[in-house]
């Protein structure tokens, strides 16, 4: 698909995603009073989602418990629906099993559900991904991986947020367009015995496109980052695509591998077409990478 297309596509399924949105805070405001059959419903709806899903990406293809695979971090309850961490560690890693070479991220009952989609180089050193996403009503998150074997592999997590892909913007968003662009890389660990990560940090208003001026009660139109392609040197890191699930100010950890040489460089996309570049030449990086923090 040409970035053409793709982006035609972007602005297809936000406008999907804009009446899914409607369509489910009418269905949960006709819930009935009882908390917990709300939830129980709520649950249902997610794998209804999810049976409508799983037929329009990935049709009949196998899909399997994925726990020795892939492991998926996230909240049980939220404490900022817009900003909600994950961390998607690749169990694989250093094994001599298939390498993954393909994750999606899908979060159920957001507007747009396929939130996003990794493609990983040879200058992966794993899939393992952290970031930030918006959970617009109670749902699963899940994460999808094709290692080039005959069946997809996959793991769950319920988390309970709502409002985050409507939710105030954090920032002035007149005041967020003169920075938009600028980016950061530096180093982060989890825990204390683990390996170290690259976090890119990005700034960039992400607006959904369902966010109101309180004051104005204007609605702002959507403009998000829609794809990152981190290279070192020559080789692929990673290739993503993306929707406004991503959180305002966008943060992406990813794990690129040691040996390889070159230059760390970055291309940043977003839906209004345009384009944002930087390279952080090997001494800089591993200035950047001294910059290790725990977060």
């Amino acid at each position: 698909m040409n970035s053409r297309d793709r982006h035609g596509r972007n602005r297809l399924m936000l406008t999907i995603g804009i009446m899914a949105t409607c369509l489910a805070a009418a269905l949960t405001l006709h819930a009935g009073p009882s908390t917990a059959q709300s939830n129980i419903r709520s649950t249902d709806r997610a794998e209804v989602a999810w049976k409508a899903l799983r037929d329009e990406h990935f049709g009949d293809r196998p899909i399997v418990d994925g726990s020795d695979v892939i492991a998926l971090d996230a909240p049980d309850q939220a404490e900022d629906a817009a900003v909600v961490p994950i961390t998607i560690t690749d169990k694989r890693a250093d094994t001599d099993r298939p390498s993954i070479e393909r994750l999606w991220l899908v979060i159920d009952n957001n507007p747009v559900p396929m939130s996003a989609e990794f493609r990983f180089g040879p200058a992966a050193a794993s899939a393992t991904i952290g970031t930030r996403v918006r959970v617009n009503t109670y749902t699963y998150v899940r994460v999808l991986v094709d290692t080039g074997e005959d069946s997809l592999y996959m793991v769950k997590h319920y988390v309970r947020a709502a409002g985050g892909c409507s939710a105030p913007i954090g920032s002035d968003p007149t005041e967020a367009l003169k920075h938009m662009g600028e980016m950061r890389l530096r180093q982060v660990r989890r825990n204390a015995g683990d390996a170290a990560r690259s976090q890119l940090l990005i700034r960039h208003p992400n607006i959904t496109g369902l966010q109101m001026d309180q004051l104005t009660r204007h609605v702002w139109p959507a403009h998000f980052v829609d794809a990152i392609t981190i290279r070192k040197g020559d080789a692929l890191v990673l290739d993503a695509s993306m929707t406004f699930s991503l959180s305002e100010n966008p943060a992406l950890e990813f794990d690129a591998r040691r040996g390889a040489s070159g230059p760390i460089s970055v291309r940043v996309h977003d839906n209004k077409d345009n384009t944002f570049d930087k390279t952080w030449q090997p001494q800089t990086a591993q200035a950047a990478h001294e910059e290790e923090t725990d977060t």
